[in-house]
């Protein structure tokens, strides 16, 4: 049961990247827990994970799996620990990933056409989620209407800035202002999903292909600076030996509506995603349950 929820969610998160529509599945069983420890110093975001807090914390094995073809059910282990300060909550990502991607649909000259074109290349991501209104479940197509808050590290476009995307992803069943892409519920009806970022400068910038030769192979993704709540989340990820190994904080609570406050005594439903050089969900997880632990 507990490999359909993983399914479930991974498959609800693909819908919001490739417009697929997944069939019906089994409630889930009682999910896994990640338990955030209490520290008097924090672990600093560099990537590093040998501060002396995260040796206070337990880390929690993840399987998460491939949802969509090619190699549906292909399988990846997270490691995931979290302590949290008075102020600020931490968590530490170790996944398996074979090769460092740290490059994102670059611009390729195309001597024939004699223009710039996509080259192909995708980078490693990572994305947490948490329930932020209403209930963060494993079929979001059952029509409930909530919001997600969701934290996306991406290892071109955020990674060299030391920061994930802060986003949200909003089901509603009147179509909302802005972007949204509308999916038919389990029921039959509709839902609308739309996946804004925090308000505030984005931590990336786009830049259009050159319409001259420039150099053989130019970036499309400049380092941007996050401005208000799109700034939330400082997160860094460094590769070796065929691992991620990822560091995110943010303030407990940040005073955005578009934020999940983060209130030590409750506990809170969340879900794991992993991307390997890919635009789309590539593994994810099934529902987790964050709960904050007092010991030093």
């Amino acid at each position: 049961m507990r490999g359909r929820t993983m399914i479930m969610i991974g498959i609800l998160l693909c819908i919001l990247m490739v417009g697929i529509v997944p069939p019906p599945l089994a409630a889930q069983e009682k999910p896994a827990q990640i338990v955030s420890v209490r520290v008097e110093k924090a672990p600093a975001i560099d990537g590093e994970a040998n501060d002396d807090a995260w040796k206070k914390s337990k880390a929690v094995q993840i399987t998460v799996k491939r949802v969509l073809d090619p190699e549906r059910g292909k399988s990846t282990r997270v490691w995931l620990r979290s302590v949290h300060t008075d102020t600020h909550i931490y968590f530490l990502a170790v996944w398996e990933d074979d090769s460092e991607s740290i490059s994102h649909r670059t611009w390729a000259w195309n001597p024939e056409k004699k223009a710039y074109e996509d080259a192909g290349d995708r980078e490693d991501m990572f994305s947490l989620a948490f329930e932020h209104t209403g209930e963060l479940d494993a079929n979001m197509l059952s029509g409930v209407e909530s919001v997600w808050d969701v934290w996306h590290w991406k290892a071109a476009r955020t990674n060299p800035q030391g920061y994930a995307m802060d986003k949200t992803h909003r089901y509603t069943k009147d179509k909302p202002a802005g972007r949204a892409n509308e999916q038919t519920t389990t029921s039959g009806g509709k839902i609308w999903i739309a996946r804004p970022e925090d308000a505030g400068d984005s931590v990336e910038k786009q830049i259009a292909a050159p319409t001259e030769f420039q150099v053989d192979r130019v970036p499309r993704y400049t380092p941007g600076t996050p401005t208000g709540s799109a700034a939330d989340v400082k997160a860094k990820g460094r590769w070796a030996s065929g691992r991620w190994t990822l560091e995110l904080s943010r303030a407990l609570t940040t005073g955005n509506a578009d934020d999940t406050p983060f209130d030590p005594k409750r506990s809170y439903r969340m879900a794991v995603g992993t991307f390997d050089k890919t635009g789309e969900m590539d593994k994810a997880s099934g529902v987790l349950v964050l709960k904050f632990a007092t010991r030093k």
